[in-house]
């Protein structure tokens, strides 16, 4: 019976040494690899320099821009005077001073605040650049250069993009059966953006009166009506804001019947409080069945829905948006465009 040779004892230890540098490499890499990050976001606040922009609420920071890529400019209204201010990376012990240059006039001083008139100018696309001079350095420490451009003064609402089920972008012009309707306003609202609510209606062209969207109906619960919040986003100036809102469900764009082919979409702010108040002024529901309900519009025509949003002034005008055609598998058709303003 022949025995099993044995390795010999030098030739185990060199194994197990060598697994033990291998484990310990993989484990140090491990640590680099976590690590790396927040060191290089630690490291970049080593050493002096601007690091974020905000214009009119909007934030702005050097991004690395893939070729043919440029920056998206800042819209500014014309007539309106922006905040203008950035966070800044300070090293050395006295004050730092910064020089802004926006619309063809300089501005200096030694923190980054300022206040900067917008010319009545709609078109034009210019850049704010702000220079940074660590403790008051004689030579710059770091620039940024901000695009802006003048948009015309507005108020009141425009309609940013509908999507379909699936949430790809569909044109007004054809669209499916129902839609995510996105908007946003520009207005003074007296309060909190919390306190307001925005509530969606569709209209037959042919008669023009506005019918409250409601929420799905499940059998057994109350009728409710079609409620998106309004989110603030940023400022127009010092009296002016941006308020985002979008439906909660899809949106009809077909009527009751499904064999509408044009519909015109409306959306209005209102005070959150009233809603409940506002849908028994718009829409009388009755529930005649576990299928059935009827609906009847109390308003004739968008001037008197007009007239209970805030103030009697944040109703959109109409979006016509028209069926498109389906797919034999009934999928939705596409077309990738912005919904119109």
């Amino acid at each position: 019976m022949s025995e099993e040779p044995v390795a010999p004892r030098s030739k185990n230890r060199i194994l197990t040494l060598i697994g033990v540098l291998i484990g310990f490499a993989a484990m140090v890499l491990l640590v680099v690899f976590w690590a790396w990050p927040p060191y290089k976001s630690t490291k970049a606040f080593d050493e002096p320099k601007l690091t974020t922009v905000h214009l009119d609420e909007e934030p702005f920071m050097r991004l690395a821009l893939r070729p043919g890529e440029t920056y998206r400019p800042i819209d500014v209204m014309e007539g309106t005077v922006v905040a203008f201010n950035c966070e800044v990376v300070v090293k050395a012990s006295g004050k730092p001073r910064f020089v802004l240059q926006a619309f063809g006039q300089t501005r200096e001083g030694n923190d980054c605040t300022f206040q900067i008139p917008v010319p009545t100018s709609p078109g034009l696309i210019d850049n704010l650049v702000v220079t940074f001079y660590d403790g008051g350095a004689a030579v710059a420490t770091d620039s940024l250069s901000v695009p802006v451009m003048i948009v015309p003064r507005f108020t009141g609402i425009q309609f940013q993009a509908l999507e379909d089920s699936k949430h790809l972008i569909v044109d007004a012009g054809s669209a499916p059966d129902a839609v995510y309707l996105y908007a946003r306003a520009i207005a003074k609202l007296p309060g909190d953006g919390r306190d307001f609510a925005a509530l969606f209606f569709t209209a037959d062209p042919s008669n023009g009166v506005p019918v409250l969207e409601m929420m799905p109906l499940k059998e057994g619960e109350a009728p409710e009506a079609m409620v998106g919040s309004v989110i603030r986003f940023r400022s127009y100036g010092a009296d002016l804001a941006g308020y985002a809102f979008w439906s909660p469900e899809p949106i009809r764009t077909a009527g009751r019947d499904g064999n509408r082919s044009v519909t015109d979409l409306y959306v209005g702010i209102f005070r959150r409080e009233a809603v409940a108040s506002i849908f028994r002024k718009v829409l009388k529901v009755d529930v005649t069945g576990p299928d059935t309900v009827t609906v009847t519009p109390l308003i004739r025509n968008a001037t008197e829905l007009a007239a209970l949003t805030v103030d009697g002034r944040l109703l959109s005008q109409s979006l016509h948006v028209v069926r498109g055609p389906t797919t034999a598998a009934g999928n939705e058709a596409r077309v990738p465009a912005e919904a119109g303003r």
